[in-house]
């Protein structure tokens, strides 16, 4: 098999499991099959004029602490949530050109994210720092914004009503239907620019400013007449060029391509998004081109080439063809209508629902919107068929239609609303929104589903007559404000201050500030407190009066007498201690002293009266005192040894009678000794009497021989 072969097999097994994933069921653009009849989805489109394609968009809810998803973006800018497990009302946010967008989706069911509902949000919230409330607000704050959410919608269309009505704009700016195909709402989007930041909510048409105001003067901007309005038409897409440019290399050329009857937009979306193929190249198409190669497609008509003959004399044998693919049947959108939609939304002719979009009616179907999920059996080329039956290109003049009776929305309310809800005037139901009504009965809430029969046209009714317009209140006129008496300073210090200052004259608190004063009431400062309905201007008052008071000169104080030091020793510790020249307290500390009158010590408790600089005083005094040296002790006997000495032979010569004064001289006996010649480093011993030889340490003499000592 040659390459350009196998690549157009590999397209065509490609292509024929995108139809197969196409028909398995009219679910999410993602591919996940049909939602169960009773999910609760938000959908909608995300676009600032072009659809804002693969952005990541996020969705918080309401509970206590918020839980918050993210998705992406498909290619036309569109967004399915699954809100089962969410508690309504929601915030959802997408970032486009470095700022983040807005919107508030009052319940399930469809809510845009543009330009135009971010500044709804801002007025609904009164409040132009959207970013600072997504990231903090309260369960509470959220649901009394969603609460105001219908009636800033108004307020905001009545605000650019001249541009809404250049573009043929009507409805919701948050909940109406929007496709990014370049008209209505979206070409709205394309001629304008919006800012929303905090302190300043701009709107321009290229370098005309429309509007430059703070969110809470939303309400009472203009938008000026005068401005003129260029309505740029949408780019015609040609499909033979877009078909030529991205399809043909793979599929071949227009008069035979393999997708001749079987593209679909929902098919060739799935695919592209699948990647199947490689069709992820082509993921800059925006919707509108792919409506176009599929339109082009459906009016080409596949060419057979014809056999070419035989050049040679000898036949080859052809090869047999390939029969052509049974042709599958397009469906027929005006049936499919009849049967399926026909019912709430009137006939093809006059329906409510022209110019839906596919992205549309798959979000409506996976969104169980108005019960529509019991659709989710149809194929991807049936939708594909109403789409295009309720999107005729050229419409057929019709005659001018008799004009359709105006449903009555307070009849509608009691025939079908009163018996649970009450009556109009005290209904539980005040301030509805039509998304939230038609969720209610597509989900058949409280038994609604009996009310599935109303048209849309009904149902709008009743939530309009829920909604009765706020007359403007007749402002009333400020009155002339009295004129608030100057308050007396010096009347109120007399009053309030003199009883404890004195009088204003010779005050003692002359100069003080209100600063001061306020702080002395506020914490009761000897008993201020009592003045706390004073107020700031007669305290102020107060201050001044003040002001004025010059301060008496403080007095000079008497000199504090020199504490004489040896006087008060004289006076109180010479009797016990001696003079002061002599004292035997000489050197005694401050410390020591005060220690001693503490404790009382030899009765000085009676000195408790001396204040501290007495008391330093003695001890400057005693500091100078040289204390007297303490005489030696005189020695007695046996205070350096013992008696006798134990050295030697004294025992012995004791023991024998021999006296002292024998052997060491005059003056030595048990109790004496010669003070002149004892205790001086040299042994007294007599020479004459004993012989003593101090080298041998021997003695010689009459009463024995010579001993060794």
């Amino acid at each position: 098999m040659s390459s350009s072969m196998r690549m157009l097999f590999f397209a065509l097994l490609s292509f024929v499991v995108v139809i197969a994933a196409g028909c398995s069921g009219g679910g999410p653009a993602s591919g996940a099959g049909a939602a169960p009849a009773n999910a609760k989805k938000i959908t909608g489109v995300a676009a600032t004029g072009a659809p804002i394609a693969y952005g990541e968009v996020f969705l918080k809810d309401s509970s206590e602490t918020p839980i918050e998803q993210h998705q992406t973006t498909r290619s036309d800018g569109s967004f399915t949530f699954d809100a089962s497990d969410l508690k309504s009302p929601f915030f959802l946010k997408i970032s486009s050109n470095n700022q983040n967008l807005y919107s508030i989706a009052t319940d399930v069911g469809m809510t845009n994210i543009t330009p135009l509902t971010t500044i709804v949000v801002a007025q609904a919230a009164q409040r132009d720092d959207l970013d600072v409330l997504y990231a903090s607000y309260k369960p509470a704050e959220i649901t009394s914004i969603a609460d105001k959410m219908s009636a800033a919608d108004k307020t905001i269309q009545n605000m650019f009503a001249p541009l809404m009505a250049s573009f043929n704009v009507t409805g919701s700016l948050v909940n109406g239907p929007f496709s990014a195909n370049g008209t209505g709402p979206d070409a709205l989007l394309d001629a304008i620019s919006v800012t929303v930041a905090p302190g300043s909510i701009k709107v321009m048409q290229g370098t005309n400013m429309l509007i430059n105001v703070a969110a809470n003067q939303l309400g009472s901007a203009v938008m000026p007449t005068s401005t003129p309005v260029s309505v740029t038409p949408p780019a015609t897409t040609s499909g033979s060029a877009l078909y030529t440019a991205k399809c043909a290399g793979c599929h071949g050329a227009s008069s035979n391509s393999n997708l001749i009857g079987r593209i679909s937009v929902s098919a060739a979306q799935n695919a592209i998004n699948a990647n199947i193929g490689g069709m992820k190249m082509v993921n800059g198409l925006s919707v509108a081109d792919i409506q176009a190669i599929a339109d082009y497609l459906a009016t080409t008509v596949p060419v057979t080439s014809a056999p070419t003959p035989t050049q040679t004399p000898t036949p080859t044998p052809m090869p047999t063809p390939t029969p052509m693919p049974t042709p599958t049947p397009t469906p027929d959108g005006a049936a499919l209508y009849s049967a399926n939609c026909a019912g709430c939304h009137g006939s093809l002719a006059s329906s409510s629902k022209t110019g839906v979009t596919v992205v549309r009616l798959q979000n409506a179907i996976g969104g169980n919107i108005g019960g529509m999920g019991s659709l989710s059996t149809l194929s991807a080329a049936d939708i594909q068929a109403l789409v295009t039956a309720l999107n005729p290109s050229t419409p057929t003049p019709t005659p001018t239609p008799t004009p359709t009776p105006t449903p009555d929305g307070a009849s509608l309310y009691s025939a079908n609303c009163a018996g649970c809800h009450g009556s109009l005037a005290s209904s539980t139901k005040t301030g509805i929104t039509i998304a939230r009504l038609q969720s209610a009965i597509g989900n058949n809430t409280g038994g609604m589903g009996s009310l599935s029969s109303l048209s849309v046209s009904e149902v709008q009714a009743i939530v309009t007559v829920l909604t009765p317009a706020t007359p403007t209140p007749t402002p009333t006129p400020t009155p002339t404000p009295t004129p608030t008496p100057v308050a007396d300073g010096a009347t109120l210090y007399g009053t309030d201050c003199a009883s404890c200052h004195g009088p204003l004259a010779s005050s003692a608190k002359a100069g003080a500030t209100a600063i001061r004063i306020q702080t002395a009431i506020n914490n009761n400062t000897g008993s201020m407190g009592s003045l706390s309905v004073l107020t700031s201007a007669q305290i102020a008052a107060i201050e001044t009066a003040l002001a004025t008071v010059t301060p008496a000169p403080a007095p000079t104080p008497t000199p504090t007498p020199v504490v004489d030091g040896p006087t008060l020793y004289g006076t109180d510790c010479a009797s016990c201690h001696g003079p002061l020249a002599s004292s035997s307290k000489a050197g005694a500390t401050a410390i020591r002293i005060q220690t001693a009158i503490n404790n009382n010590t030899g009765s000085m408790g009676s000195l408790s009266a001396l204040t501290s600089a007495q008391i330093a005083a003695i001890e400057t005094a005693l500091a100078t005192v040289t204390p007297s040296p303490t005489p030696a002790p005189t020695p007695v006997c046996g205070s350096c040894h013992a008696i006798p000495p134990a050295t030697g032979h004294h025992a012995k010569h004791v023991s024998e009678r021999v006296s002292c004064a024998t052997c060491h001289g005059s003056g030595y006996s048990t109790t004496s000794f010669n003070t002149a010649t004892h205790n001086n480093g040299v042994t007294d011993v007599s020479l004459v009497n004993t012989g003593w030889n101090a080298t041998n340490r021997t003695c010689a003499n009459s009463c024995h021989g010579t001993e060794h000592w």
